[in-house]
């Protein structure tokens, strides 16, 4: 874990968490919880020039991708870079909901699964994190705020997607490794049909996260609504 954090400050964690940080497994509980970022992400944007009122399913996309790429991106950092996937159960994994991103994460690596194939690792990472930790997350958001369930799936994608491509541009030796993974993933498991490459190999997500919603906010360069402006083949 340590390791994973020369790839950026998305890839950080702290070894110690403050009393007051909230652990994952009740962002999937407690929608009390949740709603402390939402707020916080909702007064953000509503900040922003024209956006006084923000959709409530636009701040529940945002923040739930936001907080999706926090914890992900450590765990396929430090996999990439050491060859081990860190495991750790969800109850003992604790994030600070206040602040701007990279919001600060303890992440106490309790086992490690030895990696070796990309195959390998996204089995693993399948196993052990998007199962017990990222998709009870995603239900519990779709639940609290009605958000669609491909936009959200469609955000775990992009998160992950996004922590790969990071991972490979601070260390270009780990970008054809990183590829291999992100193809792995969107070939079978969870996030199979959530994604694709473009003609040029760049990915593309097959929803939008809504942030185009925001008053004169554009769109993700992952988007599927960036696919069909550049003309893609299987843009739509």
């Amino acid at each position: 874990m340590a390791a994973a954090g020369v790839l950026g400050p998305f890839f950080c964690v702290d070894e110690r968490r403050a009393p007051d940080w909230t652990c994952w497994a009740a962002l999937s509980a407690d929608a009390k919880a949740l709603r402390l970022r939402t707020d916080e992400v909702r007064a953000v944007l509503a900040a922003g020039p024209g956006s006084p009122d923000v959709e409530p399913g636009v701040v529940a996309s945002l923040t739930h991708l936001g907080l999706v790429a926090r914890l992900v991106s450590p765990l396929l950092g430090a996999a990439l870079l050491s060859g081990v996937l860190p495991v750790t159960p969800v109850e003992d994994v604790h994030i600070d909901l206040t602040g701007a991103n990279p919001l600060p994460l303890a992440l106490p690596a309790t086992s490690a699964v030895a990696i070796g194939s990309a195959e390998e690792l996204a089995a693993a990472f399948q196993l052990h994190w998007l199962t017990p930790a990222v998709r009870p997350f995603t239900r519990a958001v779709r639940a609290f705020w009605s958000v669609s369930p491909r936009v959200l799936e469609g955000n775990v994608t992009s998160a992950v997607a996004g922590a790969l491509r990071m991972a490979g541009t601070a260390r270009p030796e780990l970008a054809a490794r990183a590829d291999a993974v992100l193809d792995a993933l969107l070939g079978s498991g969870p996030l199979a049909g959530t994604g694709r490459r473009r003609d040029d190999g760049s990915f593309v997500r097959r929803s939008c996260c809504l942030f185009y919603r925001l008053p004169g906010a554009g769109i993700c360069g992952d988007c599927v609504l960036d696919a069909r402006a550049r003309g893609d083949e299987n843009g739509a």
